[in-house]
This record gives C-alpha cells, structure tokens and sequence, in this order.
C-alpha cells in the first residue's frame, strides 16, 4: 500500500467533497418543510418493504399493488385491533376519575349560587355603570377584539386544513413509494454516473446493511423491553399499566428516549394514589423502581445479547450522535443516528486512518 501523498489535486477534490457535502445539508435543511413528508413516507415504505416482500415471495402474490393493498390493510387492522385494546381500558380510567370527582357535574345554577347573589347580578344588570362600559366606542373596541378572536379561530382552522393536507400527501407519496419501491431499489444505480458508480453504490450498500443489522436487533429490544414495562406497570397497579408500558418500550427505538414516559407514568402514579389512597410517593416509587429494574435488564443483559458489537459506541458518543442527527433531520436524525454513525467512524478507519482509496476492497 502506497503511503498518503498530500497533494493540491487532492487537498481540492477533499475540499469540494466537503462543500458539496455542506450544500446538500444546507439544501436539505431550507427545504425541510416541503420534503418532511417525501422522507417520512420513504422511511414508512422502507420499513413495511418487507411485509409486501412477504405477501409475493410467500404467499405468491404476484401483482404489486395486491401486495401493496394487503400490507396496508393489515397495518389498518393490526392498528384498529390496538384501539379495540386500549380505548376501552381508557374509558374505564377515565369513568374511575369521573367517579373520584365526585360524579355527575350537571348541576343548575340556582343550586350553585344562593338568591342574594342573583339578586346582585340582576341588580349590575340595571346598573349606571354597566351603560358606562357599552358606549359605542367600547362597543368599537369590543367588536375588534371578537374580529381578532375570529381570525385567530379561521388561522387556527386554516392550520387544521393544511395538516389535513399533509397527511393526505403524506399517504399518498406512500402508496406510489411502495407501489415502485422495488423498481427503484432495482435500477437506481444505472442513475448514478459511471465515474462514482462503485464508490456510491458501495456506500449505500453499506448504509443499508447497517440500518437493518440495527434495526433489527433494536426492535428485538423494543419487543422485550416494551412486555417488561407492561409486565412491571401492570403488577404495581398503575392504570393503564400495559398501555403506558407499551408506549415506554416503544419510545426505546431513539436509546434514552423512553426516559420521557416517566413524565406520563408519574402523573398516572398521582391517579393510583387518589384511587388506593395510598402516598403518592409510594406509588412514584413503584414506577421508578420499574424504570430502574427495566433499564438495568436492558443494559446488562438485551443490549450486550441482542446488539452485541453492532455500534460499539460509548454513552457519550451515543448521546453525541442523538444531538447532531437530531438537530439536523430531527425525529428521523434521531432514529437513524446510531447506525449512520457506526458507519462513518469505520469509514473514518478504513479510508483516513489506513490510508485506504474510497471504493476498494480490503
């Protein structure tokens, strides 16, 4: 192997990599309004990928669109069967608060306020100083401030149309992405120009193979993790003990992000206390001895055995990785960020550290 020669060639192509890396973040950046719901559909269709694939390759279902069809029905199904689970245990937590309340609150006015104040009301109903406040120009004043409230409420509404708007363009780049998916995964490299054909295809190839070793193995995780939670919410008594624990474990996908779900679990620890009647730091203790005992199991004994070497990363870099990728793509960065970054510090190894050229084999 040839030693590095540093040379102005080299140093420039380095430098223009470099810029055009930096324009296509930039890029990226200013126009990640309209492309956020192009790249959560790809990602959406990248995940269910596998599931059409399993529709044709299994079940021999030939036509694309039926495979597509079907994997989107048994996301609907699998999705109404998890409110046909949950919703009626939140009903019946929130009859249990009702209950705690002090029941129905259908009380008439008269029963509220005692006849001495009515009377006093009727009274400032007549009153001089009533006549004061609605001259025409408080009236003036008035219908502005009501004109504001409603344009606030139509900005509002405009907000609610346009998220409507994303969603539907959201579902729709994800039917035409998984309807073509396949042929784009089959024929995107006869796009990329001869000169880089091998060193890009190389690198995505790579980026691949390291999304679904981590995915795969993170999801493995969120599986246990996600019966752990449920299992230990369940047996200290938390209400909607399964449903919180699911959601806990499923927020593991981002590492660390599951400590969000003690905000929510606290708060259900406070409705455990006033139903049981127990001390409410009794109840926060259960909950955080389930975070501890949870975390530690995934810590020592899923992690270690399920993602083995997969990143290598220590806590620092790991927390490191989640702020950049976060910041620059958000929610997304945030998922994406261990195996991206796995892959430049090897990729940082292999072409800076030994001096290897971009593209070959070692």
């Amino acid at each position: 192997m040839q030693p590095n020669t540093w040379t102005l060639d080299r140093i420039i192509d380095i430098l223009l990599y470099l810029g055009g890396i930096a324009l296509f973040l930039w890029l990226l950046d200013y126009l990640s309004p309209y492309l956020v719901s192009f790249f959560i559909a790809l990602f959406v269709a990248y995940l269910l990928e596998p599931i059409v694939r399993f529709f044709q390759e299994r079940l021999k279902v030939r036509t694309r669109w039926v495979a597509v069809l079907l994997t989107l029905f048994s996301l609907v199904v699998f999705l109404v069967l998890i409110g046909m689970l949950t919703i009626p245990a939140i009903n019946s937590e929130i009859a249990k608060m009702q209950e705690l309340r002090g029941g129905s609150l259908n009380f008439q006015l008269e029963s509220l306020l005692p006849p001495e104040v009515l009377q006093e009301i009727e009274a400032y109903l007549h009153s001089e100083e009533l006549r004061a406040l609605l001259t025409e120009e408080n009236l003036y004043n008035y219908g502005v401030m009501i004109l504001s409230y409603i344009w606030s409420g139509l900005s509002s509404a405009m907000g609610i149309v346009l998220g409507l708007f994303s969603i539907v363009t959201f579902l729709l780049y994800l039917v035409f992405i998984m309807l073509f998916y396949h042929d784009f995964a089959d024929n995107w490299e006869t796009a990329i120009p001869p000169t880089y054909r091998e060193p890009v295809v190389m690198l995505v190839h790579d980026v691949e193979d390291g999304m679904q070793i981590y995915f795969r193995g993170q999801a493995l995780i969120v599986f246990w993790v996600c019966i752990l939670f449920a299992i230990g919410f369940n047996l200290i008594g938390l209400p909607l003990g399964i449903l919180l624990g699911i959601f806990v474990g499923l927020l593991n996908f981002v590492p660390y992000l599951q400590t969000l779900g003690l905000v929510p679990a606290l708060l259900l620890a406070g409705v455990q206390a006033v139903e049981t009647g127990n001390s409410y730091w009794m109840c926060a203790g259960g909950v955080l001895l389930v975070f501890v005992i949870v975390q530690a199991i995934q810590e020592i004994v899923l992690t270690p055995r399920i993602m083995g070497s997969a990143t290598g990363l220590n806590p620092a870099v790991i927390l490191l990785a989640l702020s950049v990728w976060g910041g620059l793509f958000g929610v997304i960065g945030m998922v994406i960020a261990l195996p991206l970054t796995t892959l430049l510090i090897n990729y940082y190894k292999r072409f800076v550290l030994q001096g290897q050229a971009f593209g070959e084999e070692e």
